[in-house]
């Protein structure tokens, strides 16, 4: 059986959430494409990073890439609507797939909607009879050692990923990945691993990378007051998003502080600490520190130790050097 062919070409403004991996590692439903792929056989990735010597630095902080190949070449570089467009349809495509022997819903005690037999829980996950489930409109999966607590409103199609808790959250066709802290309102968007939004504040048609922490308060607009199509900035590149409803993209291991406001379209590059303005919109460079100062390396490299203790995990040798040479 032949290889199947994984896109690691996309659009400048995805750079934010795969400065550290391969676009292929991004989960766009339950699965990740490369998680796809792998219960297909061997794979081969096709990329157009700046080298080869780059893809092997991200083999080696992903370890379990090791045995993959990758090559260059051209491919149709993924723009960021195209994983927002397809949520619903992702998460319904690896349905049967999750957890294997797990055909319906616990029922007993739980708000249920609509949709019974469209919900999945893992055994171990937990959701309060004050919760409410809703998958009328598409699936609701709730992965190993979730827990959503009372008066959290969760509506299908929506992932919410191993451990991950979710706290008086409106939650929406939205993908959450492993060990989040989110609450508020949270529609049409994914979160990666280890992410927190677990206060008030609207995120909405956005993309947010890993080890994001926003504020509380922390708000994004996802449409313009003259309803026209949103634009996106990366550096001094403008793209068109495609669509009036886009919110933003915020990359790895950025932050910002309580009550900032996200205009439409904004690109928070990795590593960016916002502070000081409430407003904010465009694009921010890669370590930002505040309005106009620059994040000191080593400070941002022991401060991320720190944070990553916490969920007991560390920061590895090759991360460090991705860190480190991100510019």
């Amino acid at each position: 059986m032949p290889d199947t062919i994984l896109n690691d070409n996309f659009e400048d403004t995805l750079w934010p959430l795969v400065r550290l991996k391969p676009l292929f590692l991004l989960r766009d439903g339950i699965f990740s494409p490369y998680e796809r792929a792998k219960r297909a056989g061997g794979l081969t990735a096709v990329t157009t990073r700046r080298s080869l010597a780059e893809a092997a630095l991200l083999k080696a902080h992903h370890d379990f890439l090791s045995s993959d190949v990758w090559t260059h070449g051209e491919a149709s570089p993924l723009q960021p609507l195209q994983l927002l467009q397809n949520i619903g349809a992702n998460i319904e495509a690896d349905l049967p797939h999750f957890a294997p022997g797990i055909t319906m819903a616990r029922v007993d005690g739980l708000q249920v909607e609509a949709g019974h037999a469209a919900i999945r829980m893992h055994p171990t996950a937990v959701v309060s009879k004050y919760a409410v489930l809703d998958a009328s409109a598409g699936p609701i999966v709730i992965d190993a050692d979730a827990q959503i607590g009372a008066l959290c409103l969760v509506r299908g199609p929506a992932y919410i990923g191993k451990q991950t808790r979710l706290d008086m959250c409106n939650f929406s066709n939205t993908i959450a990945g492993t060990n989040c802290r989110l609450g508020g309102e949270i529609a049409d968007s994914i979160v990666g691993d280890f992410s927190n939004k677990h206060h008030e504040g609207f995120l909405g048609h956005s993309l947010v990378g890993d080890w994001v922490n926003l504020g509380a308060l922390t708000t994004t607009s996802d449409l313009k007051n003259n309803y026209g199509e949103v634009r996106l900035v990366f550096g001094v590149q403008k793209f068109t998003s495609g669509t009036i409803k886009f919110g933003a993209i915020i990359g790895d291991y950025a932050k910002t502080a309580i009550g900032t406001m996200l205009g439409t379209g904004a690109i928070v590059d990795v590593g960016a600490n916002l502070f000081g303005l409430v407003h904010r919109s465009g694009y921010f460079r890669p370590f930002l520190w505040g309005e106009t100062k620059i994040y000191d390396r080593a400070k941002f490299i022991a401060d991320t130790e720190r944070m990553m203790q916490r969920r007991s995990q560390i920061l590895s040798v090759p991360l460090r050097q991705l860190l480190v040479g991100i510019r």
